[in-house]
């Protein structure tokens, strides 16, 4: 019986992932980012997944309910949705409404598109964020690479730059 479960669970993980794996490969393709763009935001991050976030990254870095690499780059201005949260990981994760997306140099039209950030320690954009208060209504600006968060599954930019547009 727990056996079943276990793979009853690495099932219902494995599907979104399976899902987007066509659009990961190692070429980056504007389009398929373009398609895959959030229509509404994510929802804010839970206090419990907040707290728990040093014990699941890990995991997410191993693979497991992790992220895809997406092999683009990207230039992103928008405006947060919500204050940045800060996890026990030490990750920021911001929640954007676009209003410019630039992949490889190719401008993607992001009506009423959103996104999230995911800032990682020892980036100049995790500096940025320990030292602003980024909250609701304010832009930003942020560069990096596009990653899918298997979780969602959903896009992220996983920045290395940020700043205060």
């Amino acid at each position: 019986m727990t056996k079943n479960i276990a793979i009853l669970l690495g099932l219902l993980i494995a599907m979104p992932m399976i899902a987007l794996q066509k659009n990961a490969g190692s070429i980056c393709s504007p389009a398929s980012i373009q398609e895959q763009l959030s229509l509404h935001p994510q929802g804010a991050l839970s206090w419990p997944s907040r707290f728990i976030g040093i014990l699941t990254t890990p995991f997410k870095r191993m693979g497991i309910s992790g992220w895809t690499k997406t092999h683009c780059h990207a230039n992103a201005t928008g405006t947060l949705v919500r204050n940045a949260q800060h996890s026990t990981d030490g990750f920021w994760t911001i929640d954007v409404k676009l209003e410019q997306l630039v992949v490889q140099g190719e401008s993607l039209v992001v009506t009423e598109r959103y996104i999230r950030l995911e800032v990682e320690r020892g980036t100049s954009a995790h500096k940025f964020c320990a030292h602003n208060k980024l909250l609701k209504g304010q832009q930003i600006q942020a560069e990096g690479p596009i990653m899918i968060d298997r979780d969602g599954p959903f896009l992220e930019i996983h920045p290395t730059e940020l700043a205060r547009k």
